[in-house]
């Protein structure tokens, strides 16, 4: 029996709030707009880069203007090699043991494919995750269910087998369209009131808890 439990990755894996913001800033100077915060940055990731991108811009665009601003952001933060990204406390014991469990490991993240594996390489290569994937022209942004249900084909792993863990409403949304147990996490970049009113039911304060919610 094939079991599988489906990582998001910012705000759930890795804290990358803060290579985020500094990319983001210097497509904000480069253009000319007025930079952002942490705070507003952590409010607005989760819907993929074109969302957080025309939303940090926070004034009408032309697509023309908006796919710019986004490749010269993209291009930016691949190339930063996200220094001041980290896991969060605990993360590592709980990808070791769940391994150790038997659990695939896979990460779907709303972060476009090629930076997701940039990030990947970088922090998480050495625990071998099953699949890998963010969001392409060939896969749908979460809340989407297509992709995850595309890894649970890919891995031949059961509904009833997997777990789905993320800290935003789009992940909560994704487990929900999807028929997938999930856990929300309160680690992350979204208060419980948020994740609650789109449906959550089960919460993990920390990592650690998530090892005594996936059995």
């Amino acid at each position: 029996m094939e079991k599988l439990v489906i990582f998001d990755l910012d705000g759930t894996i890795l804290h990358t709030i803060p290579d985020i913001l500094d990319s983001i800033n210097v497509m904000l100077n480069h253009f000319g707009h007025n930079e952002v915060t942490f705070n507003q940055v952590r409010s607005f990731v989760g819907h993929g880069a074109k969302d957080l991108v025309k939303k940090c811009v926070g004034i009408p665009l032309t697509e023309e203007e908006l796919t710019e601003r986004l490749r010269f952001y993209n291009d930016v933060y691949d190339k930063s090699n996200s220094p001041k990204t980290c896991l969060f406390d605990g993360m590592e014991e709980v990808i070791l043991t769940l391994k150790n469990r038997g659990y695939k490991l896979a990460i779907l993240s709303n972060k476009p494919h090629e930076s997701t594996l940039c990030v990947y390489e970088r922090y998480l290569k050495k625990y071998n995750f099953d699949y890998v994937v963010g969001s392409s022209a060939n896969v749908k942004c979460k809340p989407d269910k297509t992709a995850a249900l595309s890894i649970l084909e890919k891995l031949n792993v059961k509904k009833e087998n997997a777990y789905f863990v993320g800290d935003g409403e789009t992940d909560v949304l994704t487990f929900i369209n999807a028929e997938i147990k999930g856990v929300a996490c309160l680690w992350g970049y979204r208060d419980k009131e948020v994740l609650v009113e789109v449906g959550a039911k089960v919460f993990a304060n920390t990592p650690k808890e998530l090892l005594t919610l996936i059995k």
